[in-house]
């Protein structure tokens, strides 16, 4: 039975990781463990060998760091799996004294981080040597050849040639590292003498492939080579971001700039390097490939209480990560010189779009490559006060709608499909509305549309329709009359909830779009009201001929607000901005703060009963859940049924041992 669910438990991971293309990041090789202070810019860190630097306005350093690559006459690699570098150069000449021709192994441990050898100073299973020369001091001890961190790297080589003193031939030593290791600072084996033995050090230095190497002749390798952390550079990131607080307008995310170059370690630009970014939980934001300027664009649109993200930059299979505090960052400008040779390995790519298959959704479909979901789990609510241009009374029931929007994109980050599934919630007013969505672009889209009731039920087939440019800005309807969308209001006390309407619409663009073009998420949904002919915006979009907020009343108070997740608004004609009234104790500090505290005032009611019971399986889809509600007794049966079977393999399973 435990051989049972462990196998359950692995198939359940396999699983995962086969599906983390669908708003989580595929399992990736990085060249180094997580989190590792970098040192150099506040807030950033990433993998190690990889320094932060302030900018001088045109993406150069202000001051260069140092130079902490492996100078000393051979090749440096980049930080690879799997990679072999033989050291042919290491001419260990003077070891005189030492007997017998025989290969030493040294098979190290699988570790990410070695700083210490266990070998040092000592004679192993073999005579006494009489080493001359200097030993090293360094983590390098191939004066010929240096390798950066590596995983699996297989270090063969160092071969100790000539035997210049006294004795009989000379020791080969051949030093074959197994492990699996990024980072090394000292010598294994420091001053010994491995003749007929096995050196067993307790982690692999990738760059360094030798004990003792004494009495190198003309080579004396020092520590130069490498950072103060005892990793060479791999890369220097130029960062230039742009810092400051964000308007408040009382949006619960924010789009943050997204701009990077990418130079190899001769300031030649990188193309074909891919980009990802994705958020604390490992939710994709944006994914795109560096055009033949090393550059990669885009948005990405993240919750204000999104604390940090990670940058992923590839190239040949290979990644360094980068991890930056959202704190203050209005926009991410970033130059990335890397400082080694990049590796020139093919990957797979399918259908030829620069995007590697392990990372593309679409490997097939060259036209895109990326899928974007806002959320990644669960829905957004948008609540509309229907009263402009007059104050309302902040209960933000009068017209609700849930929704999910996913975004396709190209290799080089640009949107060439829009999916969005919204589903009326509550219509807590006497005027009726309809939804629309303006996005002001260049170009035209077929769109897809479907309408059902909340159970499934066809309200208005799927059907195809191609529309112009001019179309797309003047808006497309979403839902038509609110009278006619859902059954009940959902905003009284006593009200028996009554799930709205579904509407999936899916906009394919003519040709793709830049996300400065489109609008940043939820972009620009707003609600007209048909009765007063007004249309009600988020803030942040229009200004009026004073210059300020046209969606912000005399107040500073919106007429739309966007929430994440299944939100319970207040009841009829309780203000939400009255703490005796509303559920919400932490939405005034919330605003007092300037959005910068209580960030997740939304999922705390202190006061339960002053908010609508909206029920969590309301959302979209819910009727799927109630369908698996249905049918819970096959299900159940199914259960019970593997369950047997299983407890009869093991009986039988243990009868036939005995």
């Amino acid at each position: 039975m435990k051989k049972f669910l462990a196998l359950a438990m692995i198939a359940g991971f396999v699983y995962n990781c086969s599906h983390k293309k669908n708003g989580l990041l595929l399992p990736f090789f990085f060249l180094g463990s997580q989190h590792t202070a970098t040192g150099g810019v506040p807030g950033n860190s990433g993998s190690p060998g990889v320094v932060f630097v302030p900018g001088d306005g045109s993406g150069n350093p202000v001051t260069p760091p140092a130079d902490n690559t492996d100078n000393n006459g051979g090749s440096t690699t980049t930080p690879s799996d799997s990679n072999s570098n033989s050291g042919s150069g290491n001419s260990n000449s003077g070891s005189s004294g030492s007997s017998g021709s025989t290969g030493g192994s040294n098979n190290s441990s699988d570790q990410t981080s070695s700083n210490s050898n266990t070998s040092d100073s000592s004679n192993t299973s073999g005579s006494s040597s009489g080493n001359s020369g200097s030993s090293n001091d360094s983590n390098s001890g191939n004066s010929g050849s240096s390798s950066s961190p590596s995983d699996t790297a297989n270090n063969s080589g160092n071969s100790s040639s000539g035997s210049t003193g006294s004795g009989s031939s000379g020791s080969s030593s051949s030093n074959s590292g197994s492990g699996d290791n990024t980072s090394s600072n000292s010598n294994s084996g420091s001053s010994s003498s491995s003749s007929g033995s096995s050196n067993s050090s307790s982690g692999d230095s990738t760059a360094n492939n030798g004990s003792s190497n004494s009495g190198n002749s003309g080579s004396s390798s020092d520590n130069t080579n490498n950072s103060s952390s005892g990793t060479p550079t791999v890369a220097v990131v130029v960062v230039e971001d742009p810092k400051g607080d964000p308007i408040f307008n009382y949006n619960t995310t924010i789009n943050i700039p997204l701009n990077l170059t990418v130079l190899d370690n001769k300031s030649n630009v990188v193309s074909g390097a891919t980009v990802l970014v994705y958020d604390e939980n490992n939710n994709i934001l944006f994914q795109g490939v560096s055009d033949s300027s090393g550059k990669v664009t885009g948005t990405l649109t993240v919750p204000t209480s999104v604390g940090n993200i990670t940058v992923d930059i590839s190239i040949g299979g290979e990644s360094i990560s980068q991890y930056i505090s959202l704190q203050s960052v209005l926009g991410i400008n970033r130059t990335i010189r890397y400082e080694v040779n990049l590796p020139t390995v093919q990957v797979a790519d399918t259908d030829g779009d620069g995007v590697p298959d392990n990372t593309d959704i679409y490997p097939n479909d060259a036209t895109r490559s990326t899928e974007i979901a806002y959320p990644a789990e669960g829905v957004f609510t948008v609540a509309y006060e229907d009263l402009y241009p007059s104050p309302g009374d902040a209960d933000f029931n009068d017209y609700v709608i849930q929704f999910k929007n996913e975004e396709d994109l190209n290799s080089s980050g640009k949107i060439v499909r829009l999916r969005g599934k919204y589903q009326h919630v509550a219509k807590g007013a006497g005027y009726r509305h309809q939804l629309y969505i303006k996005l002001p672009v260049d170009v035209g889209a077929s769109i897809t549309y479907t309408l059902t009731q909340a159970d499934g039920k066809v309200e208005v087939a799927t059907n195809t329709v191609n529309v112009t440019a001019a179309n797309l800005k003047s808006g497309y309807q979403i839902f038509d009359d609110s009278n006619k969308t859902i059954r009940g209001q959902n905003a009284h006390p006593g009200d028996v909830f009554k799930p709205g309407f579904i509407a999936t619409v899916e906009i394919t663009f003519n040709a793709p779009v830049e996300r400065a073009k489109l609008g940043s998420f939820p972009y620009d949904l707003y609600a007209y009201v048909i009765n007063t002919k007004q249309e009600i915006h988020f803030p942040g979009l229009y200004k009026n001929l004073l210059g300020t907020d046209k969606y912000l009343d005399i107040t500073g108070f919106p007429w739309a607000i966007l929430v994440p997740g299944t939100w319970k608004y207040p009841y009829e004609r309780y203000d939400i901005r009255n703490p005796a009234e509303t559920g919400y104790s932490e939405f005034n500090l919330w605003v007092s703060s300037g959005g910068k505290e209580y960030k997740t005032w939304y999922n705390n009611v202190t006061n339960e009963s002053k908010a609508f019971p909206v029920p969590s399986n309301s959302s979209l889809l819910g009727y799927l859940f109630l369908s698996v509600k249905k049918f819970a007794i096959f299900y159940a049966l199914g259960l019970v049924i593997a369950g047997g079977i299983a407890v009869y393999l093991l009986r039988k399973k243990q009868s036939l041992a005995a």
